[in-house]
């Protein structure tokens, strides 16, 4: 197991020498086989856990049980306690997915690091079936990557050539406890769905079956990577290239202008090209499409109309403790110092020092990678100090301003949510 880690690592680019690792670690049977081998490949290691709350005493349980863990192995131990039923309520999400936000929120503390995660190739196969109920294409179908970027943390999964009866093996033959949590059982969850019914049938069916399914997602992540850097982001001629062909650019086109195009946007988006005579508009969700001519164009989406090219309004107030959200922030107000705090637009050429990465990044990327459509980006708040930038709603705080602890004097700030 060790050695096939070990290539998945190398072969991958996943962790460079010489680098430390945070690695997700709940206390289930794969995050813990996870951080022990990469203890035992000898790399420097923290664990992060998140205690999500869901599961009340057990999920203290769960916490101290990784503590003890990582004292038995030398590894730094560091934990959060977040309240993910009430995020769920709050934002009106699955419990999925606000335990998914909570961790990527608390991985972002530890940023620019590599964060490993225990997903394996099960979990490919669940996500392979979870995919095609809903409906995806090649990208979707092809499941996780070894290493992906998300929201500016680099994610790197080195068991993903790993069956879960593998790592059961591994955790058995060194004596490794783990915890078990009661809601895997819970076949109203869709994913615990597919592993207790849908995979078994799979295996009744061939013997072979997982294995040939993750080959076959293999080969849709190498077509899939062809497919992207094959389509050009033009869509001049859209039509004299192949459809599979037509319906990347257009993906990416739409990706560039802030929305997430599924496949009904996307077939619109090719017809409508197909228009030459005079001006015409689709309203698409957040995005308005503009052909003239037979040009496509982005114009003002009509979900914008209400803003008339007005920035957003921002409150500020001196006050204690750390805001958290999208459309709030605190900064120190010892950093402040009494300066002018001001509001203005994006301008040519802006860049921004994030907090939790290394360098600046230009304003321009930080847009795209929030997808904001290009019709909100002219009017988009950025909060300035000392000719810096300090807040972009929605995105983060700059680095240097964060406060050191919920105690310490704060500038908080209040940006009404652009819809």
């Amino acid at each position: 197991m060790l050695e096939k880690i070990k290539a998945v690592i190398e072969r991958e680019g996943l962790i460079p020498e010489g680098a430390r690792v945070v690695v997700g670690v709940s206390g289930g049977a794969d995050s813990v086989a996870l951080l022990h081998i990469l203890c035992k490949l000898g790399y420097e290691l923290t664990a992060a856990h998140l205690n999500h709350g869901i599961r009340g005493a057990e999920a203290d349980a769960d916490e101290a049980f990784v503590k003890t863990l990582c004292k038995k192995l030398g590894v730094e131990f560091v934990t959060v306690k977040t309240d993910v039923p009430a995020l769920a309520s709050e934002k009106g999400i699955s419990l999925e997915m606000a335990a998914r936000e909570a961790r990527h929120e608390f991985f972002r503390t530890f940023a620019p690091v590599r964060i490993a995660l225990a997903h394996h190739a099960d979990d490919q196969l669940e996500t392979f079936f979870l995919r095609t109920a809903r409906g995806a294409g090649s990208g979707g179908l092809s499941g996780m990557r070894y290493r992906q970027e998300v929201g500016g943390l680099m994610l790197v999964r080195p068991l993903l050539d790993v069956r879960h009866v593998e790592i059961i093996e591994y955790l058995k033959k060194n004596d490794l406890a783990w915890r078990e949590d009661v809601t895997n059982a819970d076949e109203t969850i869709p994913r615990n769905l597919v592993r207790h019914q849908i995979l078994p049938a799979l295996g009744k069916l061939n013997e072979r079956a997982a294995e040939n399914l993750l080959r076959t997602m293999e080969i849709l992540r190498d077509e899939d990577d062809f497919l992207s850097a094959t389509a050009a982001m033009e869509l001049d001629e859209l039509h004299a290239k192949p459809k599979a062909i037509q319906r990347r650019i257009v993906q990416h086109w739409l990706i560039e202008h802030g929305t997430t195009p599924n496949f009904e946007a996307i077939e619109k988006v090719i017809e409508f090209a197909t228009e030459t005579d005079g001006t015409k508009a689709l309203d698409l969700e957040g995005l308005r499409v503009v052909n003239e001519y037979g040009t496509l164009k982005v114009g003002q989406a009509s979900s914008l109309s209400g803003q008339h090219g007005r920035l957003s309004y921002i409150r500020m107030e001196e006050g204690r403790g750390i805001l958290r959200g999208d459309w709030q922030a605190s900064v120190s107000l010892a950093k402040v110092a009494e300066r002018e705090v001001t509001v203005r637009a994006p301008q040519p050429g802006d860049r921004m020092n994030p907090y939790g990465m290394e360098g600046s990044k230009k304003l321009q990327d930080i847009f795209t990678d929030l997808k904001i459509p290009k019709a909100q980006r002219t009017h988009w708040p950025v909060v300035e100090c000392g000719g810096e930038i300090v807040w972009i709603p929605k995105y983060r705080i700059a680095r240097g301003w964060a406060l050191k602890n919920d105690t310490e004097p704060a500038f908080h700030l209040y940006a009404s949510k652009i819809d």
